[in-house]
């Protein structure tokens, strides 16, 4: 892990929530020069960041601020179930308790993240199930 960050957001929907969480990562990502790939659970936002037109009105903002750093900065977005990066998910649910956002590196990073992100470097799988309603 080179950088993270976690923070509240103020957004009018879980849609403008992701795509504001990857304008952060992009800006971060966009200081260390490296080759840059998005993965994220939620496919409306990861269609959009891929071109597929337009998303809801209370969204479009933050779909034009993306758009103008995916003129500026080369990367992929790619789709991902939640239990795929279990990492983002911890620092997504840390900024809910946040009062405000907070950056990390491998010294500053709670021990479960470095765990989370430990696994996903050793390849270990994680495991999607099913509950009993399908989901």
């Amino acid at each position: 892990m080179l950088v993270a960050f976690s923070t509240p957001l103020e957004a009018h929907s879980a849609l403008e929530a992701e795509l504001t969480a990857m304008i952060h990562g992009l800006c971060l990502a966009k200081d260390l020069d490296l080759p840059i790939w998005i993965e994220s659970d939620a496919e409306q936002a990861i269609n959009l960041v891929n071109g597929a037109g337009w998303g809801p009105a209370l969204a479009r903002q933050v779909e034009a601020q993306l758009i103008l750093l995916k003129r500026q900065l080369k990367f992929q977005a790619t789709f991902i179930h939640r239990e795929g990066n279990k990492a983002a998910d911890f620092l997504a649910r840390m900024g809910l308790r946040l009062d405000s956002g907070r950056q990390l590196d491998h010294n500053s990073a709670p021990r479960d993240l470095m765990d989370f992100v430990r696994l996903d470097r050793m390849g270990v799988p994680n495991i999607r199930t099913l509950d009993g309603d399908g989901y």
